[in-house]
């Protein structure tokens, strides 16, 4: 499975990429990336076979409008929480700045199918110019209650997370 998503991954970065140079002239903008969540809770006390930490890989398109960026993901999480299972994520921000930016979000989790309850988040982080491509670095806590995954881990999920995104 996880040769298919690097796979898949690698084909939505070289067409979005071929892409690029005329997504541009009308505000787009296409990233992939890594993407690190570190739940907050008590989670390894109560549990100890759950795990706080989680990695993923990230899919971007972002629209620079004029006063807002609107910017839509989808995320895949190899093992989420030590579950032994994976979960994908999509997401859309809301973001306020340029280089140093800002900004809110909502997204919601699907594992084996069936979809979470949803998050909002609160986000902060820097673009920096790379020539023609940008390394967008930011940070998130996200604010997430689902009964369901409640009952698994003992605690909310609330979060931070760290992504680095290479934008074309």
């Amino acid at each position: 499975m996880r040769t298919l998503v690097t796979v898949a991954f690698s084909v939505f970065a070289v067409v979005t990429a071929s892409l690029a140079t005329n997504a541009h002239a009308v505000g787009l903008s296409f990233g992939a990336g890594l993407h690190y969540l570190y739940a907050l809770g008590d989670i390894d006390e109560d549990n100890p076979d759950l795990s706080k930490n989680a990695f993923g890989l990230i899919g971007s398109v972002q629209y620079a409008a004029p006063v807002v960026k609107i910017e839509g993901n989808v995320e895949y999480v190899f093992d989420y929480l030590g579950t032994d299972e994976a979960m994908w994520e999509p997401s859309a921000y809301a973001l306020l700045g340029s280089m140093i930016y800002g900004g809110a979000g909502i997204g919601m989790g699907n594992i084996d199918g069936e979809w979470t309850d949803p998050w909002y988040a609160l986000r902060a982080g820097v673009n920096v110019g790379l020539g023609g491509l940008g390394l967008d670095l930011y940070g998130t806590y996200r604010f997430w209650s689902d009964e369901e995954l409640e009952n698994v881990t003992g605690d909310d999920l609330d979060s931070i997370t760290f992504a680095a995104v290479l934008r074309f």
